[in-house]
C-alpha cells in the first residue's frame, strides 16, 4: 500500500484525461475531459475543470463486468457456487495457485486498473482527497456547491472503503493526499476502529448530500446512497465472519483484531437493524422516492430495477460508460466464459407455484423453463438473469441445444459464433447483457452497485438474527414482509414461517433470495464470506446440461427436449479441493507486507 500510495503522491498530473470522457450523470455530463497538461492551479481556478476533477474521481467506482479489477478479466461470481470461469480457463485464483506473492488472481485488489490503477481504490481516495483538500479554492463555485460536492468526494472515499474492509478487514486509513515527503507508516486498523472510521465519514457525507437528484444528475452520490452504503458495512461487520466468539482463523491479524471484533455481541445486528431502518424513516420522510420498480409486469419490473437508469431502485451506481458497446472488452469476455452460470445457480430458482425446482420431479424435468405454450414456469427473474432455451434471443427463441443456433461448441459449433462460448454450461447469463444484441446496443450504462431490495434484505436478516423475525415493527412489517416485497414484485408466493421458520431456515431463505435478486451484483461472494459458507461451494459439482429436441417443431420451434448432463471433471474450481479458511479475505500482496511499514498480512496467506 505504501508503494502504491507513494508512486501516486510522486504522479506529476492531478488527473490524465483518457476516460475522463466516458463518465456520463444522466445523459450529458463534462463532455470535454480534463487535459494531460492541467496542474492543480488551474484545475481549481475554474468550477468546470473541478467538476471534471470530481467526475474522474467518480471514475475510479467499480463496475461488475469482465473489467478493470475482480479477478482481472473474469466476474466475482466465477469463484461462487454461481458461476465458474472453466471455459475460459480460470485465473491463479481458480486453479489454487493464488499466493500473496502471486497476487494477479485475487477478488479484490486497491490498486489495479488498466493504465496504472487510475480506476482503482488507491487513486480515486488519493484523488478524491486531492478535491477535497482544494475545492474552497474554486472561485466561481458557491458555497453550497462545494459542501454538496465534498459530500460526493467523501462518499466515493467511503464506498471504497467498505470494499476494502469486506476484503481485507481492517486497514490503514487514509485521509488525506500523501505527499513524497510524508511519513508512510501505516498500521492496520482494529474491526472496530475500521466501522467507527467509515461509519463517520459516511454520516459526514450524508449530512452534505441532497436525498434525491434529477435526471441529468443520476449516478451522483445522495444522502440516501450514504444511509444504504451505511447498513451494507453493518451488515457485513455483525455477520459471523467478524462477530464470533472465535476468528475464523488465526494468526498475527486476528490477535490484533484486524480480521474479527474479538468477541460476538449480538448488539452488532441491532445496530445494522437500525442503519436500514434509518434509510426507510428518511425515505419517508422524502415522499418514499426510492421504491422497488414494479410496473405490473414481472419480468420488465426485475430487469428495470438493476439495468435502466434513474429508476429510483438503484441507490449507488456506476456510469463507467456512457452507452452499451457489443464489441467493448467487457462485453467480449462473456461470450468466452469468463462467467458462464452454473446449473446449481439455476436450479436454485424456484418454480412459479414456489415449490424447489428439481430435475427428478417428472414434471419438472418436463417443462424445467417453459410449458408447450412458451409460459413461464419458474420464478420470473430466472429469465432476466439468464438465458435458457425457450426464451427470448435475437428476435426470436433461443436454441442452446444439440442443432441449435446456439449449441456449445463442444456440441458441434453453434452457428452464432458470438454465443458458442457462452453456452458451454447449456445456459447463457442475461444480466446486464439482455440478448447480447439488439436490447443491449448502445443502451445508456449503468453498473448498480448497490439496490434497494437489499435494504430490505439486511432489515430481514437483522431482525431474525435478533430473534425478531415475527415481531411487526415501525413501519408495520416483520422479516417475511420484507422478503415478501421483493417477491410480490415478480407475483411469486410468500416466503413464511410455515415454509422457513424463524432462525437457522429462515436464514437460509434470505441467503437463498439474495442469490436470486443479485446474480452478477457481486452479493453472492461477501454473503458467502460473511456467513463463512465454504459448504456452497464445496458441496457442488459442476455439471453441463446438455439439450436434445423431441418430436416435431411447432411454429418453428422444438417444444419437446430431452435432457442429459455431464460432470464437468476435473472440477473448475480446483481450489475448493484444498479449501482454507484463508480465502474469506484477500491476501495482502507479499511485497508490501515486506516494506516493514506496519502492514499484518491476513491469516493463511503467506
Amino acid at each position: 500500500m505504501k508503494h502504491i500510495i507513494k508512486s501516486l503522491a510522486l504522479a506529476s498530473l492531478l488527473c490524465v484525461g483518457a476516460g475522463c470522457d466516458d463518465i456520463k450523470f444522466g445523459n450529458a455530463f463534462l463532455e470535454k475531459p480534463l487535459s494531460d497538461e492541467m496542474n492543480i492551479d488551474s484545475v481549481f481556478g475554474n468550477k468546470i475543470y473541478a467538476e471534471q476533477q470530481l467526475a474522474q474521481v467518480y471514475h475510479s467506482l467499480p463496475d461488475h463486468t469482465p473489467i478493470n479489477g475482480r479477478l482481472s478479466w473474469g466476474s466475482l461470481e466465477s469463484i461462487t457456487d454461481l458461476g465458474t470461469c472453466r471455459k475460459s480457463g480460470g485465473t491463479q485464483y481458480h486453479k489454487g495457485q493464488l499466493t500473496a506473492a502471486s497476487y494477479d488472481g485475487a477478488a479484490y485488489r486497491m490498486d489495479y486498473g488498466r493504465t496504472d490503477g487510475k480506476f482503482s481504490a488507491i487513486y480515486g481516495i488519493r484523488q478524491a482527497h486531492i478535491f477535497l483538500e482544494n475545492v474552497d479554492r474554486v472561485p466561481d463555485m458557491t458555497e453550497e456547491e462545494k459542501i454538496r460536492r465534498k459530500g460526493e468526494a467523501e462518499m466515493i472515499i467511503a464506498y471504497h472503503n467498505v470494499d476494502i474492509f469486506r476484503n481485507y478487514g481492517g486497514m490503514p486509513w487514509i485521509d488525506h493526499a500523501y505527499k513524497p515527503s510524508d511519513d508512510l507508516k501505516m498500521t492496520r486498523m482494529t474491526i472496530a476502529e475500521a466501522v467507527e472510521k467509515i461509519s463517520a465519514l459516511i454520516d459526514d457525507a450524508a449530512s452534505k448530500l441532497p436525498w434525491d437528484v434529477e435526471a441529468n444528475d443520476d449516478g451522483r452520490m445522495t444522502k440516501a446512497g450514504a444511509l444504504a452504503l451505511k447498513s451494507r458495512l453493518l451488515t457485513f461487520a455483525a455477520s459471523p465472519l467478524f462477530n464470533s466468539d472465535q476468528p475464523f482463523k488465526d494468526g498475527e491479524a486476528a490477535q490484533a483484531h484486524n480480521t474479527w471484533w474479538g468477541d460476538y455481541q449480538q448488539s452488532r445486528w441491532q445496530d445494522a437493524l437500525d442503519a436500514g431502518l434509518a434509510f426507510l424513516r428518511e425515505n419517508a420522510k422524502n415522499n418514499n422516492v426510492y421504491k422497488l420498480v414494479d410496473n405490473g409486469d414481472p419480468r420488465k419490473s426485475f430487469c428495470s430495477g438493476y439495468f435502466d437508469r434513474y429508476n429510483h431502485e438503484t441507490l449507488i451506481s456506476s456510469h463507467r460508460f456512457i452507452k452499451w458497446d457489443l464489441n467493448s472488452y467487457n462485453v467480449t469476455q462473456t461470450r468466452y466464459g469468463t462467467g458462464d452460470p452454473t446449473m446449481w445457480y439455476c436450479d436454485m430458482f424456484p418454480m412459479k407455484d414456489g415449490s424447489d425446482f428439481n430435475w427428478d420431479n417428472p414434471e419438472h424435468r418436463a417443462h424445467p423453463f417453459f410449458t408447450e405454450n412458451f409460459e413461464m414456469t419458474r420464478d420470473p427473474r430466472l429469465y432476466e438473469t439468464l438465458i435458457v432455451t425457450g426464451d427470448k434471443f435475437w428476435g426470436r427463441k433461443a436454441e442452446i441445444y444439440s442443432g441449435g443456433r446456439e449449441q456449445p461448441q463442444d456440441m458441434g459449433g453453434g452457428q452464432n459464433w458470438r454465443w458458442a462460448g457462452l453456452g458451454y454450461f447449456g445456459i447463457g447469463i442475461r444480466k446486464y447483457y439482455q440478448d447480447h444484441l439488439n436490447e443491449l446496443q448502445n443502451k445508456f450504462y449503468n453498473c448498480c452497485l448497490l439496490r434497494l431490495p437489499e435494504i430490505y434484505l439486511n432489515i430481514a436478516e437483522a431482525m431474525n438474527e435478533l430473534g425478531k423475525a415475527e415481531q411487526k415493527d415501525e413501519f408495520g412489517r416483520n422479516a417475511y414482509d420484507y422478503i415478501n416485497l421483493l417477491r410480490d414484485r415478480v407475483q411469486m408466493p410468500h416466503v413464511t414461517k410455515e415454509t422457513a421458520a424463524p432462525g437457522v431456515a429462515l436464514r437460509e431463505a434470505i441467503l437463498r433470495e439474495r442469490a436470486l435478486e443479485f446474480g452478477w451484483e457481486e452479493v453472492r461472494y461477501y454473503d458467502i464470506n460473511r456467513w463463512k459458507h465454504s459448504d456452497y461451494l464445496k458441496a457442488r459439482k459442476i455439471v453441463r446440461l446438455r439439450t436434445y429436441p423431441e418430436g416435431e417443431k411447432v411454429n418453428g420451434n422444438y417444444v419437446k427436449f430431452r435432457y442429459e448432463f455431464k460432470d464437468e471433471s476435473p472440477n473448475p474450481h480446483v481450489w475448493i479441493d484444498n479449501w482454507d479458511d484463508k480465502y474469506y479475505l484477500c491476501p495482502i500482496p507479499l511485497d508490501e507486507i515486506n516494506k516493514k511499514y506496519g502492514l499484518v498480512q491476513n491469516p493463511g496467506w503467506e
